[in-house]
């Protein structure tokens, strides 16, 4: 068995393109390496074209205030729990945060109103006793005004 040993031939082109190749890729790494070392970025993001240093300082402060800004949101939701809870606790309960509680209803926010009930045992029972209330006022509001379509007004 023979082999043919063929000698690598490389025409003009392909030397071009080598060239070419190594005059874009040399650049290329030597910034990447720039990044890896100066910036202290993981490897993969140092060799990624899109990321820049700006974006990767941007992102590690972005981590680095994520403790912060879940403390700020949980103390948020204490004083929001802490609010509605003392309303029940004090039975301070009025007309007015119950028309909110309905508005929050007929949004779409179900959840929300039932965890604000859901805050105290007696707060579903002072809701639906302050919302019977407005319901009948409502009710004889509506009807003094049919009442009042319904009758014509007499001139004299």
């Amino acid at each position: 068995m023979k082999r043919s040993n063929q000698p690598l031939n490389m025409n003009y082109f392909t030397i071009g393109a080598l060239i070419l190749i190594t005059l874009v890729a040399v650049p290329y790494l030597f910034s990447a390496f720039r990044k890896l070392n100066k910036y202290n970025m993981p490897f993969l993001k140092a060799f990624n074209p899109s990321c820049s240093p700006a974006q990767y300082e941007a992102e590690m402060l972005k981590k680095s205030m994520s403790p912060v800004t879940l403390e700020m949101e949980s103390q948020q939701m204490a004083g929001f729990i802490n609010h509605w809870t003392a309303k029940f606790e004090n039975k301070q309960l009025n007309v007015t945060d119950v028309i909110l509680l309905n508005e929050q209803l007929a949004v779409g926010n179900t959840q929300q109103v039932n965890g604000i009930l859901a805050l105290h045992p007696d707060a579903l029972n002072m809701y639906n006793e302050i919302n019977k209330g407005i319901t009948a006022i409502e009710n004889e509001k509506i009807a003094v005004q049919t009442q009042a379509l319904a009758s014509p007004a007499t001139v004299d």
